[in-house]
């Protein structure tokens, strides 16, 4: 068994535990109420996990391995870039991910001393598959209903999601050792500031801060089911929308060099906490699709009481 840290505690998988099965459960699990998404869970459950025993034992040796070659983490970012070009070799009009392949391998080369891309040529090629299949992408695309169908682009975004936050830890900026309040939750492509949290109407509220700090405006929306506040996940969110899938219904438009105030309310059923952790995952999009970040920031205590400066009536 191996031990890794995530978002919120460090976790134990057992290094058996095939890839395919493990992106299948933790994609899955993130599906809520949309009927857009949970389509797209079922698609996962009967499509996205290989059946094959060998499959399985094959991902199992690529996953126990610890060489820079076989790293979890770029694994999990070249897994998420393989399903969206299968996708799009069914659906032609989405096009490659050559801009997210090509930050892979600039990351993969700097902090792993490999190549991205000859890794995943070498994988591509192995029998039995470790990717999803062409049969297994086709099949997806038309139980979502096809390429125009909403079902089908929750699970496309599910996929750049799993790129892009596996891609942003590789990379060393997803750090699970940030303090409250020395330092921002997250830096890039926004800034993410926890401020602390407040009694709202008998209801905790952390308050969170989204900042452009760009030339150009940016959309915003949090992943409801990636969010949390201490022990908290049932969250409401005011101003910056929490998307109940990958692919946000509503955003936040932060303008440039501009920030949007958000406040996170916790379920009245969540158990108040003098320090919670706070973390979850941003998705961003800036005129060229969304982009998606997590981050976690740890120790979140009340926030400063704001004095008025205006002068007291009488």
């Amino acid at each position: 068994m191996r031990c890794r840290s995530s978002t919120r505690v460090m976790s134990c998988v057992p290094a058996r535990l095939a890839r395919s099965a493990i992106l299948a459960i933790a994609m899955a699990a993130t599906a809520l109420h949309a009927p857009s998404t949970r389509a797209a869970e079922r698609l996962l459950d009967t499509d996205m996990v290989l059946p094959s025993p060998e499959s399985a034992a094959m991902n199992a040796a690529v996953l126990a391995s610890t060489a820079p070659a076989n790293n979890y983490v770029l694994n999990q970012a070249i897994t998420g870039l393989d399903m969206l070009d299968k996708v799009a070799d069914v659906c032609p009009r989405f096009g490659r991910e050559d801009t997210r392949a090509t930050q892979l391998e600039t990351i993969a080369r700097a902090r792993l001393k490999v190549s991205a891309r000859a890794i995943w040529r070498a994988q591509a090629v192995q029998q039995p598959p470790v990717f999803m299949t062409p049969t297994q992408a086709r099949r997806i695309v038309t139980n979502a209903g096809g390429c125009e169908s909403p079902a089908l682009a929750q699970w496309r975004a599910g996929a750049m999601w799993l790129a892009d936050t596996s891609a942003q830890v590789l990379a060393g900026e997803a750090p699970a050792d940030l303090v409250w309040p020395r330092q921002a939750a997250l830096e890039r492509p926004v800034r993410v500031t926890v401020l602390g949290w407040q009694l709202n109407l008998d209801r905790i509220a952390v308050q969170v801060l989204v900042s452009n700090e760009g030339s150009t405006p940016v959309r915003a929306a949090f992943l409801a089911a990636q969010s949390f506040a201490g022990l908290c996940t049932r969250l409401e969110a005011l101003n910056v929308p929490m998307a109940a899938g990958f692919l946000p219904a509503q955003w936040a438009d932060v303008p440039p060099r501009g920030s949007v105030p958000a406040l996170w309310l916790l379920d009245p059923s969540c158990k108040s906490e003098p320090r919670m952790n706070v973390g979850g995952a941003i998705v961003i999009d800036q005129g060229k699709g969304p982009v998606y970040r997590r981050f976690l920031l740890r120790g979140v205590g009340p926030a400063p009481v704001q004095k008025s400066s205006a002068r007291p009536p009488g």
